[in-house]
Protein backbone atom coordinates (compact mmCIF):
# COMPACT_ATOMS: atom_id res chain seq x y z
CA UNK A 1 0.00 0.00 0.00
CA UNK A 2 1.41 3.38 -1.00
CA UNK A 3 1.13 6.23 1.52
CA UNK A 4 1.49 9.93 0.82
CA UNK A 5 4.28 11.63 2.73
CA UNK A 6 3.87 14.99 4.49
CA UNK A 7 6.94 16.78 5.81
CA UNK A 8 9.12 13.84 5.09
CA UNK A 9 7.20 11.58 7.43
CA UNK A 10 4.76 8.81 6.55
CA UNK A 11 1.25 9.51 7.96
CA UNK A 12 -0.40 7.04 10.26
CA UNK A 13 -2.57 4.42 8.52
CA UNK A 14 -5.48 5.71 10.69
CA UNK A 15 -5.69 8.80 8.47
CA UNK A 16 -5.47 6.88 5.22
CA UNK A 17 -9.11 6.91 4.00
CA UNK A 18 -8.31 4.39 1.30
CA UNK A 19 -8.06 1.77 4.01
CA UNK A 20 -11.68 2.55 5.06
CA UNK A 21 -12.78 2.39 1.41
CA UNK A 22 -11.38 -1.10 1.07
CA UNK A 23 -13.09 -2.21 4.30
CA UNK A 24 -16.51 -0.85 3.14
CA UNK A 25 -16.05 -2.52 -0.25
CA UNK A 26 -15.76 -5.87 1.48
CA UNK A 27 -18.70 -5.20 3.85
CA UNK A 28 -21.15 -3.65 1.36
CA UNK A 29 -19.97 -3.08 -2.21
CA UNK A 30 -21.43 -0.02 -3.90
CA UNK A 31 -22.14 1.86 -0.64
CA UNK A 32 -20.66 5.28 0.05
CA UNK A 33 -20.04 5.43 3.80
CA UNK A 34 -19.27 9.14 3.74
CA UNK A 35 -22.38 10.32 1.92
CA UNK A 36 -24.46 13.00 3.66
CA UNK A 37 -27.74 11.33 2.63
CA UNK A 38 -27.99 7.65 3.68
CA UNK A 39 -30.59 7.02 0.95
CA UNK A 40 -28.23 8.38 -1.68
CA UNK A 41 -25.47 6.13 -0.34
CA UNK A 42 -27.58 3.06 -0.99
CA UNK A 43 -28.52 2.48 2.64
CA UNK A 44 -32.04 1.37 1.79
CA UNK A 45 -32.22 -0.82 4.87
CA UNK A 46 -31.59 2.09 7.21
CA UNK A 47 -34.42 2.44 9.78
CA UNK A 48 -36.65 5.44 9.30
CA UNK A 49 -38.84 7.12 11.84
CA UNK A 50 -42.51 6.22 11.38
CA UNK A 51 -44.86 9.14 11.87
CA UNK A 52 -48.47 8.47 13.01
CA UNK A 53 -51.11 9.17 10.38
CA UNK A 54 -53.07 12.36 11.07
CA UNK A 55 -56.75 11.96 12.00
CA UNK A 56 -59.20 12.29 9.08
CA UNK A 57 -60.68 15.73 8.67
CA UNK A 58 -64.50 15.68 8.11
CA UNK A 59 -65.68 17.25 4.91
CA UNK A 60 -67.60 20.49 4.99
CA UNK A 61 -71.29 19.87 5.70
CA UNK A 62 -70.73 16.25 6.75
CA UNK A 63 -72.67 15.08 9.78
CA UNK A 64 -70.53 14.43 12.83
CA UNK A 65 -71.52 11.14 14.52
CA UNK A 66 -72.94 11.59 18.00
CA UNK A 67 -71.12 9.97 20.92
CA UNK A 68 -72.35 6.51 21.75
CA UNK A 69 -74.59 6.28 24.78
CA UNK A 70 -73.43 3.89 27.45
CA UNK A 71 -75.75 1.18 28.70
CA UNK A 72 -77.97 2.44 31.47
CA UNK A 73 -78.08 5.98 30.09
CA UNK A 74 -81.13 8.22 30.02
CA UNK A 75 -82.08 7.13 26.49
CA UNK A 76 -82.50 3.54 27.67
CA UNK A 77 -85.01 4.35 30.43
CA UNK A 78 -88.59 3.14 29.79
CA UNK A 79 -90.00 6.59 30.54
CA UNK A 80 -87.81 8.14 27.83
CA UNK A 81 -89.56 6.26 25.02
CA UNK A 82 -91.63 8.49 22.79
CA UNK A 83 -93.98 5.68 21.90
CA UNK A 84 -94.23 3.21 24.79
CA UNK A 85 -95.47 -0.34 24.33
CA UNK A 86 -98.69 0.34 26.29
CA UNK A 87 -101.13 3.26 26.28
CA UNK A 88 -99.34 4.83 23.31
CA UNK A 89 -100.14 5.34 19.64
CA UNK A 90 -102.15 2.13 19.29
CA UNK A 91 -104.33 3.03 22.28
CA UNK A 92 -104.87 6.53 20.89
CA UNK A 93 -106.85 5.03 18.02
CA UNK A 94 -109.43 3.78 20.57
CA UNK A 95 -109.59 7.07 22.48
CA UNK A 96 -113.08 7.98 21.27
CA UNK A 97 -114.40 4.56 22.28
CA UNK A 98 -112.77 4.94 25.69
CA UNK A 99 -114.47 8.30 26.22
CA UNK A 100 -117.84 6.74 25.37
CA UNK A 101 -117.33 3.99 27.94
CA UNK A 102 -116.28 6.56 30.52
CA UNK A 103 -119.39 8.66 30.04
CA UNK A 104 -121.57 5.55 30.11
CA UNK A 105 -120.09 4.26 33.37
CA UNK A 106 -120.56 7.63 35.08
CA UNK A 107 -124.17 7.94 33.94
CA UNK A 108 -125.07 4.37 34.93
CA UNK A 109 -123.40 4.80 38.31
CA UNK A 110 -125.73 7.73 39.09
CA UNK A 111 -128.65 5.76 37.74
CA UNK A 112 -127.99 2.72 39.96
CA UNK A 113 -127.48 4.90 43.01
CA UNK A 114 -130.78 6.71 42.43
CA UNK A 115 -132.63 3.47 41.72
CA UNK A 116 -131.38 1.90 44.95
CA UNK A 117 -133.13 4.66 46.89
CA UNK A 118 -136.50 3.67 45.37
CA UNK A 119 -136.22 -0.05 46.02
CA UNK A 120 -137.84 -1.77 48.99
CA UNK A 121 -136.22 -5.17 48.60
CA UNK A 122 -132.91 -5.29 50.50
CA UNK A 123 -131.36 -7.66 47.97
CA UNK A 124 -132.10 -5.20 45.16
CA UNK A 125 -130.74 -2.29 47.22
CA UNK A 126 -127.44 -4.08 47.94
CA UNK A 127 -127.07 -5.15 44.32
CA UNK A 128 -127.67 -1.67 42.93
CA UNK A 129 -125.37 0.03 45.43
CA UNK A 130 -122.61 -2.46 44.67
CA UNK A 131 -123.12 -1.89 40.93
CA UNK A 132 -122.93 1.89 41.44
CA UNK A 133 -119.63 1.55 43.35
CA UNK A 134 -118.11 -0.77 40.73
CA UNK A 135 -119.11 1.60 37.94
CA UNK A 136 -117.46 4.54 39.72
CA UNK A 137 -114.31 2.45 40.11
CA UNK A 138 -114.44 1.53 36.41
CA UNK A 139 -114.80 5.20 35.50
CA UNK A 140 -111.68 6.00 37.53
CA UNK A 141 -109.69 3.34 35.69
CA UNK A 142 -110.88 4.68 32.36
CA UNK A 143 -109.89 8.20 33.49
CA UNK A 144 -106.41 6.91 34.33
CA UNK A 145 -106.14 5.24 30.92
CA UNK A 146 -107.23 8.49 29.26
CA UNK A 147 -104.47 10.37 31.09
CA UNK A 148 -101.83 7.77 30.18
CA UNK A 149 -102.75 8.04 26.50
CA UNK A 150 -103.17 11.81 26.17
CA UNK A 151 -101.27 13.26 29.12
CA UNK A 152 -104.34 15.37 29.97
CA UNK A 153 -107.07 14.99 32.56
CA UNK A 154 -110.50 14.00 31.35
CA UNK A 155 -113.03 16.82 31.73
CA UNK A 156 -116.18 15.21 33.08
CA UNK A 157 -119.43 16.66 31.81
CA UNK A 158 -121.99 17.17 34.57
CA UNK A 159 -125.45 16.09 33.42
CA UNK A 160 -128.76 15.73 35.21
CA UNK A 161 -130.84 12.71 34.23
CA UNK A 162 -134.58 12.42 34.76
CA UNK A 163 -135.20 8.84 35.77
CA UNK A 164 -138.62 7.24 35.52
CA UNK A 165 -139.63 3.58 35.89
CA UNK A 166 -143.05 2.00 35.93
CA UNK A 167 -142.09 -0.50 38.61
CA UNK A 168 -138.93 -2.04 40.16
CA UNK A 169 -139.06 -5.07 37.85
CA UNK A 170 -139.00 -2.89 34.74
CA UNK A 171 -136.13 -0.88 36.22
CA UNK A 172 -134.12 -4.05 36.83
CA UNK A 173 -134.95 -5.24 33.32
CA UNK A 174 -133.38 -2.02 31.97
CA UNK A 175 -130.31 -2.56 34.16
CA UNK A 176 -129.89 -6.09 32.83
CA UNK A 177 -129.86 -4.97 29.20
CA UNK A 178 -127.45 -2.16 29.99
CA UNK A 179 -124.98 -4.52 31.66
CA UNK A 180 -125.23 -7.14 28.93
CA UNK A 181 -124.71 -4.57 26.19
CA UNK A 182 -121.78 -3.06 28.07
CA UNK A 183 -120.11 -6.47 28.31
CA UNK A 184 -120.55 -7.07 24.59
CA UNK A 185 -119.23 -3.61 23.68
CA UNK A 186 -116.21 -3.96 25.95
CA UNK A 187 -115.26 -7.28 24.40
CA UNK A 188 -115.73 -5.93 20.91
CA UNK A 189 -113.48 -2.96 21.72
CA UNK A 190 -110.87 -5.31 23.23
CA UNK A 191 -110.75 -7.32 20.01
CA UNK A 192 -110.38 -4.23 17.84
CA UNK A 193 -107.62 -2.44 19.76
CA UNK A 194 -103.96 -3.33 19.21
CA UNK A 195 -102.81 -1.98 22.57
CA UNK A 196 -102.25 -4.93 24.97
CA UNK A 197 -102.85 -2.97 28.19
CA UNK A 198 -106.04 -1.35 26.93
CA UNK A 199 -107.20 -4.73 25.65
CA UNK A 200 -106.69 -6.24 29.11
CA UNK A 201 -108.66 -3.40 30.74
CA UNK A 202 -111.59 -3.80 28.34
CA UNK A 203 -111.72 -7.56 28.90
CA UNK A 204 -111.81 -7.11 32.67
CA UNK A 205 -114.59 -4.53 32.51
CA UNK A 206 -116.51 -6.79 30.14
CA UNK A 207 -116.35 -9.62 32.68
CA UNK A 208 -117.65 -7.29 35.41
CA UNK A 209 -120.57 -6.18 33.24
CA UNK A 210 -121.57 -9.75 32.39
CA UNK A 211 -121.35 -10.75 36.06
CA UNK A 212 -123.65 -7.92 37.11
CA UNK A 213 -126.08 -8.87 34.35
CA UNK A 214 -126.21 -12.41 35.76
CA UNK A 215 -126.80 -11.02 39.27
CA UNK A 216 -129.70 -8.90 38.02
CA UNK A 217 -131.18 -11.91 36.24
CA UNK A 218 -131.00 -13.97 39.42
CA UNK A 219 -132.67 -11.17 41.42
CA UNK A 220 -135.44 -10.79 38.86
CA UNK A 221 -136.14 -14.48 39.08
CA UNK A 222 -136.69 -14.10 42.83
CA UNK A 223 -138.91 -11.02 42.51
CA UNK A 224 -141.26 -11.92 39.68
CA UNK A 225 -141.57 -15.70 40.05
Amino acid sequence: MENTQFGGQAPSPAYDFRVYDQVWQRVSPGMDPFAADPAAAGMTDAPQAVRPAPPPVPEAGAAVPAPRQEEGGEDNLPGAERNPCCMGTEAGESLEVLEGFLQEELAESRCCQALSCRMRDQRAIRLLRRAAAEKRAAAKELCAAYFLITGSRYAQAVTVERLHWEDPSQALRTCYHQEACNGMNYRRAAEETLDPCLQKLFHRLADQSYRRAEDVMTLLGCLIC
